[in-house]
């Protein structure tokens, strides 16, 4: 059996892994158009505060790793540039000698990823514009800031990324406009949530403009809609969308967002493809539907499942789905979510109630924050829709709790006699999820 595999990142590698742990004598090519191997993306913005520390640090596995001890063929700087999915081969260019080749396969993973949004206006092709998307957009950029040490920088984009890099370029003293072109970010958080990461940015002193439409750049002047800026330096971290244009050639259909479209297990419409990772569409288990959520970690489930239903190809194992569990860190403010959110509720007409309550997230112990935990729950049965927290300590891991509870269907009358753990140290005597609980008991009920 031999499988080709396009994209040698998160779902790529994770599916590669599985063939040769439940197959040995499995033939597994996987090629990957850059220079870099499998690499943990989350970590690029907090690599920039370390000048000593390389890019190659970001590495999951070694080349080495991939190739001998996985005992995969793992070829870099190899392209492919076409899919005949009738012959079941796809055409391929080495770029490190311009070799064209094919390469027939028994089986197709296509893992190519998202790919990022790019300004094209005029002036931002300059030498001081950057993405950060790939581990060699943040070369350019940490080369830029240790070689340049720009004191002003403009951020195009409002999202996770940009947010984790506004508090990277604030450590590094550089001053922050951050521009957005929708009238408000983190569109899927309530406002609740969403008023708190103002308040932070406001403290920072990090100015934010939005509903701004970027006009063009001279020299190290930003024009928009909402006047000029000066910046010595500009990274555009405006989204992303699924790198799906080699799989539209072939045929493949799209779905959610323009990402290739899968069934349960991960299959395409092209014969013996399956598909994985920030290019595919994700199953979500609250809608019942397609959704599209790029995060590392159903990238690496996607990418395991599609390696076992290609060993066990008459016995297929169907993809159980995500929840829409995500988190991010914004100075000492801990970022996340779970299950729905309001927007998606309204649009399923969705009778819910919204609780959100504030607490301090230690006992009688040095240290510690405060955090506002805020749910979303169906009127009258309780059942616990979403969760969204904002906070300061151990935030990340209660929202673990609220995405099992979703997970497991619990309603907040399940929730609130939960027998949580207590200690001043890690908690209160009422945890702030317990409080939370308890507050929504009581709006469900009326």
């Amino acid at each position: 059996m031999k499988t080709v595999i396009i994209g040698g990142v998160a779902g790529g590698v994770s599916a590669a892994s599985q063939i040769k742990r439940q197959d040995p004598g499995a033939e597994v090519i996987v090629l990957e158009k850059s220079g870099d191997v499998s690499y943990g993306a989350c970590g690029m913005p907090y690599n920039l505060l370390l000048e000593d520390k390389p890019v190659e640090s970001l590495y999951a596995l070694t080349l080495e790793q991939i190739r001998v001890e996985r005992d995969i063929d793992y070829r870099l700087q190899h392209e492919v540039v076409a899919i005949d999915s009738v012959k079941k081969e796809v055409t391929i260019v080495a770029r490190d000698n311009s070799r064209t080749y094919r390469e027939r396969y028994d089986f197709l993973v296509y893992a190519t990823g998202n790919k990022a949004n790019r300004l094209t206006l005029p002036g931002f092709d300059a030498p001081d514009v950057f993405s950060f998307k790939t581990l060699d957009d943040m070369r350019q950029v940490k080369h830029f800031i240790y070689e340049k040490a720009p004191a002003s920088a403009v951020l195009a984009g409002a999202g996770y990324t940009s947010l984790e890099l506004a508090e990277v370029f604030c450590d590094l003293n550089i001053s922050l406009v951050i521009l957005k072109r929708s009238a408000k970010i983190l569109p899927t958080f309530a406002e609740e949530i969403r008023e708190k990461v103002l308040e932070k940015l406001a403290e920072k002193r990090i100015r934010l403009y939005t509903g701004v439409e970027m006009i063009e750049k001279t020299g190290p002047l930003v024009r928009t809609t909402a006047g000029d800026f000066d910046a010595e330096m500009v990274v555009a971290a405006i989204g992303t969308k699924p790198n799906t244009d080699l799989f539209k050639a072939a045929g493949g259909e799209l779905g959610v967002n323009g990402a290739v479209k899968v069934d349960r297990f991960l299959r395409t419409n092209l014969p013996d493809v399956f598909a994985a990772g920030d290019c595919t569409e994700h199953y979500v288990r609250q809608l019942g539907r397609n959704g599209y959520i790029p995060l590392g970690p159903v990238a690496n489930k996607q990418g395991r499942l599609v390696g076992n239903n290609i060993v066990n190809n008459n016995a297929m194992q169907m993809f159980s789905g995500i929840d829409q569990s995500a988190v991010f860190k914004f100075f000492d403010l801990t970022v996340g979510t779970t299950g729905l959110n309001e927007p998606q509720l309204r649009g399923n007409g969705t009778n819910y109630v919204k609780v959100s309550v504030d607490s301090p997230t230690r006992g009688g112990f040095p240290g510690g924050g405060r955090m506002r935990v805020l749910l979303l729950c169906e009127k009258k049965s309780g059942l616990l829709l979403g969760a969204q927290m904002i906070g300061q300590d151990v935030v990340a891991k209660r929202l673990d709790v609220l995405a099992t509870a979703i997970y497991n269907q619990m309603t907040v009358f399940e929730l609130a006699e939960l027998d949580l753990c207590y200690a001043p140290p890690y908690a209160p005597v009422w945890d702030p999820l317990l409080i939370a609980a308890n507050q929504a008991v009581k709006e469900v009920s009326r």
